[in-house]
């Protein structure tokens, strides 16, 4: 989270070497991530799936990442950017139905990314009561 969300490029070793001995030591954390981690129950980190990806021989570990203080957005969503590997950053509200069916059925998406979202969001459905309104997610097998 602290590169790909709240610009610590010091954590991306794939760019230039880490000089750090702990790069998540607390004091280097970044004042939103410190705020995430002072206080247990504002974050919640889960694995939501595990596939193969029989085309590439990667394995693919579907990650959801929940912040469940709502105060956060008012104190640090302003700080919250996209990374150096993409282009734009969108929001997607997880009670717009007809713009997560939009989202879902868009032809960009990768088999795994499309497998690690659609993981996400069943899992969210379950944890996330009423600001969760999400389309119907099943799995289709063709033959």
């Amino acid at each position: 989270m602290e590169e790909e969300l709240f610009g610590r490029p010091d954590i991306d070793n794939t760019v230039t070497d880490s000089l750090t001995a702990d790069p998540m030591h607390p004091t280097l954390m970044s004042e939103p991530m410190r705020w995430l981690v002072q206080k247990p129950g504002r974050l919640r980190m889960e694995t939501t799936g595990f596939g193969l990806n029989l085309v590439s021989g990667n394995f693919e570990f579907a990650s959801l990442l929940v912040i469940e203080d709502e105060e956060f957005w008012n104190q640090y969503g302003g700080v919250v950017a996209a990374n150096w590997e993409s282009s734009t950053l969108r929001q997607y509200s997880t009670t717009d139905i007809e713009l997560l069916t939009e989202l879902l059925t868009d032809v960009a998406w990768s088999n795994e990314g499309l497998f690690a979202m659609t993981q996400g969001l069943r899992r969210l459905a379950e944890i996330g009561g009423d600001r969760v309104r999400l389309p119907t997610i099943e799995w289709e097998i063709s033959e």
